[in-house]
């Protein structure tokens, strides 16, 4: 179905794990079982933009309501960056701070915009204020999928094009490598599997000991309908 997904789990004795793969299969059985029954080819870019809107909230529901049956579950939740491809457009959900990009023409573009603190006050004006401070806010995240009866995600439209890269990743490797470093392993003359191990030995190069996610994706082409095909 051209959807791609990536989570990214926090909470201790082993709950974000939990967290990251039920989330994953809740929301890949979720919307395969819709695209089925509502026939998703039929669907307006609108409608699946919609659906992928319920689907983050259904997630988010069902990993919370997991949270409060054990103990060791209790605080669990999970980043989540979703992005699925409909004919001339590509549908991006995030919560979190897992990030989207896309490299097209050779530039990099940021699609998410992180949900943490660290961005809420730099909107704000209000982040030199905490840089005074001994506190790290920069991995301080304001929105995840479980640690709350409800969350609003956001789901964004952005038209496709032939030889776009889309990447998804975890913070693992955001924390470490720079956009203009991301982008020139992205627009190198690699296969995408080479392209998402160049980028994590990147990481780790830096002294990344997060877990360092990556998933590349590369539109080559766009049919009569408009479906592109990665």
């Amino acid at each position: 179905h051209h959807l791609y997904l990536l989570a990214d789990g926090m909470g201790g004795h082993q709950a974000g794990e939990v967290a990251a793969r039920e989330t994953s299969l809740f929301i890949l059985t979720f919307l395969r079982q819709a695209f089925e029954k509502e026939k998703v080819e039929l669907m307006s870019v609108e409608e699946v933009q919609e659906l992928m809107r319920l689907a983050f909230i259904e997630a988010n529901h069902f990993v919370f309501q997991l949270s409060q049956t054990h103990e060791l579950l209790r605080g669990m939740g999970t980043t989540l960056v979703c992005v699925y491809f409909h004919e001339d457009s590509c549908i991006v959900g995030h919560v979190g701070d897992s990030r989207v990009y896309r490299s097209r023409a050779g530039q990099i573009e940021q699609l998410t915009a992180d949900h943490s603190l660290e961005r809420q006050l730099s909107n704000s004006g209000k982040k030199s204020a905490w840089q005074t401070d001994d506190t790290n806010i920069k991995n301080i995240i304001t929105r995840a999928i479980g640690t709350e009866p409800f969350v609003e995600p956001s789901v964004e439209i952005t038209k496709v094009q032939e030889h776009d890269l889309y990447l998804l990743c975890s913070d693992g490797l955001t924390d470490l490598v720079v956009d203009d470093a991301i982008n020139a392993v992205l627009i190198a003359p690699l296969t995408v599997e080479e392209k998402v191990r160049s980028l994590i030995s990147s990481a780790k190069r830096k002294g990344g000991h997060d877990n360092i996610t990556a998933v590349c994706i590369e539109v080559k082409g766009l049919d009569e309908k408009g479906l592109s095909r990665q």
